[in-house]
């Protein structure tokens, strides 16, 4: 069987700049390099320290079928995400990061793991889609 390693996950938007923003801002991901397409925006992301997966944020095709709405679009609690789809990362300062988020005005779920140490936090991002940070201590 071949090995796989994941190279990056996309996300489509009517707003590259600003689900790019969000990113940037509140998660801490970099801009990288991109391919320059005349006919639409991207934005290529990484968080530091992991050279070998990026986030594309993609200009969302008008002439496509029209994406299902996402969770958090049709206003959706964030409590419902974590059996949802979601992208998750790990997250060292959990309480200072969680600050933030509530400092933004995020509505936000948090749940701790039956272990009792590892302490999660659901929201969305401006786009719906499904968000996850986790702080283990």
């Amino acid at each position: 069987m071949a090995t796989l390693q994941l190279n990056h996950v996309a996300r489509e938007t009517d707003d590259v700049r600003r689900l790019a923003a969000f990113y940037e801002e509140v998660l801490g991901f970099e801009r990288v390099a991109s391919p320059n397409y005349p006919a639409f925006q991207v934005a290529w992301l990484r968080l530091p320290g992991t050279p070998g997966v990026a986030l594309h944020i993609i200009e969302r095709d008008p002439a496509a079928a029209p994406a299902a709405v996402a969770p958090g679009a049709a206003g959706a609690p964030p409590a419902q995400l974590p059996r949802r789809h979601h992208l998750a990362f790990s997250v060292a300062d959990y309480d200072g990061f969680l600050t933030g988020l509530k400092a933004r005005g995020t509505d936000v779920f948090e749940k701790t793991q039956p272990d009792g140490r590892t302490r999660q936090v659901f929201f969305f991002d401006p786009d719906g889609n499904g968000l996850e940070a986790l702080g283990v201590g």
